[in-house]
């Protein structure tokens, strides 16, 4: 990690780095991504992907002028959580504190939005039936979209996939089951299943 903030610190002189992910949490493994938010006095937004001492790095890199003007917090949801490993004049600290305030004043979907979401689900599960290639194309995108349709219905951000799936899998591990059932064994069954939960979920009085 020493060798990583090094080069972030000398490629790109940043103002503050946000350490989010499983860096941040002390998660990370062989497999683990670098994930970082760095603000810096670059000109232009850049992805970073590099591979250093052997970790791929997976960095935002943004213009400090980039926050100086009106931003949508809701693209920065990962840094909500994340470790500010360092921060001159404290833009990260401001950043981050917006960040946590537009999530805790998140407006949940409103009913007629829940089902329709739902009402999508049960469509794109009719259109995957038929195995042919845009059936299959629904098929993959029905899997990844019913995730936040899910957490929508329960009430709950949807903070990506790696966080929503370890809430899922403490606070409604049957969902998690069938969800991750749905995923690994891609059968028709089990998607039928999944989207049956969907369905019946109840979300929070």
């Amino acid at each position: 990690m020493d060798e990583i903030v090094k080069y972030i610190q000398e490629t790109y002189h940043p103002l503050s780095v946000i350490l989010y992910g499983s860096y941040a949490n002390g998660t990370n493994d062989a497999n683990s991504d670098f994930d970082a938010l760095v603000i810096s006095p670059i000109t232009e937004p850049f992805h970073d992907t590099s591979l250093v001492g052997g970790v791929p790095l997976d960095v935002f890199v943004y213009p400090s002028a980039y926050f100086e003007k009106e931003y949508a917090c809701g693209d920065f949801l990962r840094i909500a959580d994340g470790r500010i490993l360092s921060d001159d004049h404290g833009i990260g600290k401001t950043l981050q504190a917006n960040v946590q305030a537009y999530l805790q004043n998140l407006p949940a979907k409103t009913s007629a939005e829940v089902k329709a979401s739902i009402d999508w689900c049960v469509k794109m599960l009719e259109r995957a039936r038929r195995g042919d290639g845009e059936g299959m194309f629904r098929w993959h995108w029905l899997l990844t979209d019913s995730l936040e349709i899910f957490c929508d219905i329960m009430r709950h951000p949807y903070l990506g996939p790696k966080k929503s799936l370890k809430w899922m899998e403490d606070s409604y591990p049957e969902a998690f089951c069938r969800y991750t059932a749905a995923l690994q064994t891609f059968r028709i069954d089990c998607l039928e299943e999944w989207i049956d939960q969907v369905k019946n979920a109840k979300g929070p009085n």
